[in-house]
């Protein structure tokens, strides 16, 4: 395949770490923070020597240091690998540390920062705390309780409502779910600030620039233990579990006449917490799923695996080593690689006559949605059929070194 040639950064003349950077011990690893929000997993004595860099000393004075310890050629390749994950002092750096509000993510996102929560991570912290006491996590397990009793105990009007959608009525709750996605981000930010972590940024993004969704930054839970990651990818589902819970208690009681809307909006979070809980993209089932393997790029490196299995069979590939040692790599790869065509599928079906009333307009919109979920799906076979018959260690995604330092 052809790839785009990337200018390495050159090495600082007195090389330093980066104002902002943050290391966090994890066992035999270090976790450490960038200031724009990415996080790195190095080894021990990587950490031990990168925080010796103060540029105090000649580029060339550290690396005659660090030869004693490693060797002439890996002492350069260290500094130059730790010039281009950005965790030294650089012009590039330094510009991109201002950050941007709208920027690109991989595979196919783009988040508009709308709002930086680090003046509230305090006031986060402290409602965390208050809510996770006991008596507060008690009542919210009645809550939960009384609502699905009240959901079983009224399925009628509840199949009623799936079944016979309104239109009217459901902009009433697409209105009402724009607030609960607003909390339901609140609720990430929450749980990371409790647990002693900075929730970044939040905003809105496009989910491979065609689905509309909230988002919130919390990067910095990689700095956590397995558990407590675990936990603020469930922020934000405890809370559309709440509304759900509330909706179906004001629901059975045909709270203000409105028994339909609240039914709806019951199905609307259950949609939600279903949707959320799906590994196969970067939500908060994928976060789940980090923070079980306790591994770095699960995703990616599966989707690989799978590429690779699909070109042996297809195209009779050399067989390739396994990027995640899992059993289950090449399925769940498969899967991953399948769920953004249905997510970008269901969305332009969902879209169509909204947009089809529109217009011309609408139609144009509609129609370069269409065609850029059709050039990805080719772009898809495409890379598969390439990396199967010139296949080479390059056509694959992740390289091993990026491996051992990613954040998720």
């Amino acid at each position: 395949m052809t790839t785009a040639t990337v200018l390495p950064i050159p090495v600082p003349q007195r090389p330093a770490v980066r104002h902002g950077v943050e290391f966090t011990a994890r066992g035999e690893q270090t976790v450490v923070s960038l200031p724009e929000g990415t996080y790195l997993r190095i080894g021990e004595d990587a950490a031990d020597l990168l925080r010796c860099l103060d540029g105090t000393r000649s580029r060339d004075e550290v690396t005659r240091t660090w030869s004693a310890r490693l060797g002439p050629e890996p002492s350069t390749a260290l500094l130059e690998r730790f010039t281009q994950l950005g965790l030294l002092e650089t012009e590039t750096c330094t510009a991109t540390a201002h950050g941007r509000r709208l920027s690109h993510r991989k595979p196919a996102m783009l988040q508009l920062t709308l709002y930086q929560p680090v003046r509230t991570v305090a006031v986060l912290a402290r409602a965390g705390r208050l809510l996770s006491r006991r008596p507060v996590a008690l009542m919210y397990v009645v809550l939960l309780v009384c609502g699905m009793y009240a959901a079983m105990t009224h399925r009628a009007p509840l199949t009623t409502s799936l079944l016979h959608p309104s239109r009217d009525m459901w902009w009433h709750v697409l209105l009402a779910m724009l607030l609960v996605n607003i909390c339901h981000e609140l609720g990430h930010a929450t749980a990371l600030a409790t647990l002693g972590g900075n929730p970044r940024r939040m905003g809105i993004a496009l989910l491979y620039y065609v689905c509309p969704a909230f988002f919130c930054d919390v990067s910095s839970s990689w700095s956590l233990p397995r558990r407590g990651r675990a936990v603020v990818a469930l922020g934000g589902i405890l809370v559309n579990a709440a509304v759900a819970a509330l909706a179906a208690l004001a629901g059975a009681a045909d709270l203000a006449g409105q028994g339909p809307f609240w039914w709806r909006l019951v199905i609307a979070n259950a949609f939600t917490i279903t949707a959320n809980l799906l590994p196969l993209i970067r939500l908060d089932g994928y976060l789940l799923l980090l923070a079980f393997v306790d591994e770095p790029y699960v995703r990616p490196r599966a989707m690989d695996d799978a590429r690779a299995w699909l070109g042996r069979q297809l195209y009779g590939a050399a067989t390739q080593p396994r990027l995640l040692q899992r059993w289950w790599s090449v399925p769940y790869g498969m899967a991953a690689m399948t769920m953004p065509a249905l997510l970008i599928g269901g969305m332009l079906l969902a879209l169509a006559p909204v947009l089809f009333r529109l217009g011309w307009p609408g139609t144009l919109i509609w129609a370069l949605a269409a065609l850029l979920a059709l050039a990805r799906l080719v772009a898809g076979i495409l890379y598969v059929a390439l990396a199967g018959r010139g296949a080479d260690g390059a056509a694959r995604g992740l390289k091993p070194d990026q491996q051992a330092t990613g954040g998720g």
